[in-house]
């Protein structure tokens, strides 16, 4: 009779094999972030997730990568040195703590199986093949065109004001521009810049202005008036008008055009358009105020309401009947640029602004 025997004989088990893929860890996707920005970060998280079977995940931590990388780069460029710094610090914090958070405890469960962890040199050369393209877009979209405006030919006025000229403008033209800007006072050699550029789409004139003048209504409007005086000296209607700051970035931008009616003209500006000017000179004509002699009306949609003005003799301003006459046209013309409310302007031939009539 044969005998159990008390113990058994262990069975050897095959361990698992260790995963044949390598894992960055977090140490790793803030490297990639310091070489090369989040999306170089994020590019090491999407290449974990794939290698994990997360392809849908992977996806949208390198669009979020290139997303990040794209506002923290135009924030650094339009803030002081000091502040660009500090965003690139807690980019590289926080871009860490997150791969800690969403993929550490994939990277520790990797590694107790034998996984190995992906090298800091392959992480550093996944940081350096995105910062090559990405310095590349930043120069040819920031640095390339501040290079040029400041190193482009240009003409000076005194000693200190200036007129850069790009595109198809031409010396001749930058000339006349800033010789209309002495006549009217603009220049008074304390070192005002100024840019006309003429391309297939348009002409521009870029005006570099002190901080927060975008942000007023009434220097907006002064500057629409000035390029309407310039457009004669640089080719003509239409132009746009750039307001500017000194890293050339554009911080409002405006049309100004003319609309012929025979001898009569509708100039507008700001954010009024082609259509709504010709429509007005159609109505200022059906009206009877238009009648060939050369009469000029200027219509500004700006950020603060429409405006309708009318170049009228010294006084007329305080005769009641001409302000009523003149009331009762911007009425019968209000539908043709918006309806009211809008504000009635009696100008002087300077074009100075003498009466000012809200229409509601």
């Amino acid at each position: 009779m044969s005998t159990i025997p008390e113990t058994l004989p262990e069975i050897p088990v095959s361990p698992a094999a260790p995963p044949a893929y390598t894992l960055f860890d977090s140490r790793a996707v803030a490297l990639a972030t310091f070489l090369g920005t989040p999306v170089a970060g994020a590019c090491l998280m999407a290449v974990n997730d794939r290698r994990l079977g997360r392809a849908g995940r992977a996806a949208v931590f390198l669009v979020a990568g290139i997303a990040v990388t794209a506002v923290a780069i135009l924030i650094g460029w339009n803030s002081p040195g000091g502040v660009t710094g500090g965003i690139s610090l807690i980019l590289l914090i926080g871009m860490q703590r997150f791969a800690a958070r969403v993929q550490g405890e994939a990277v520790k469960v990797h590694v107790a199986r034998g996984g190995r962890l992906g090298s800091n040199w392959a992480a550093a050369g996944v940081g350096l093949a995105w910062l090559i393209p990405l310095f590349g877009v930043v120069y040819t979209t920031l640095y390339l065109p501040e290079y040029k405006f400041e190193h482009g030919p240009k003409v000076v006025f005194g000693s200190r004001d200036e007129v850069y000229y790009m595109g198809a403008a031409t010396q001749t033209e930058a000339q006349s521009l800033g010789n209309v800007l002495k006549s009217n006072g603009y220049f008074l050699d304390k070192g005002v810049t100024v840019l006309l550029d003429k391309t297939a789409g348009g002409t521009v004139l870029s005006f570099v202005v002190k901080e927060g003048i975008w942000d007023k209504p009434d220097m907006v409007a002064s500057f629409d008036e000035m390029g309407r005086e310039i457009a004669p000296s640089v080719g003509g209607f239409p132009i746009e008008v750039h307001l500017i700051d000194k890293k050339r970035a554009v911080k409002n931008q405006t049309s100004v055009g003319q609309v012929s009616a025979g001898n009569d003209h509708v100039y507008f500006m700001g954010t009024a358009t082609d259509v709504q000017a010709r429509a007005l000179a159609k109505a200022l004509a059906a009206d009877g105020f238009f009648d060939g002699t050369g009469i000029d009306v200027f219509f500004s949609r700006q950020s603060d309401g429409t405006a309708l003005s009318f170049v009228v003799k010294d006084g007329a301003w305080d005769d009641a009947g001409m302000v009523a006459s003149f009331e009762k046209i911007a009425r019968d013309v209000a539908p043709t640029v918006g309806g009211v409310p809008l504000h009635l302007h009696f100008d002087n031939t300077n074009l100075d602004v003498k009466k000012d009539m809200a229409l509601n």
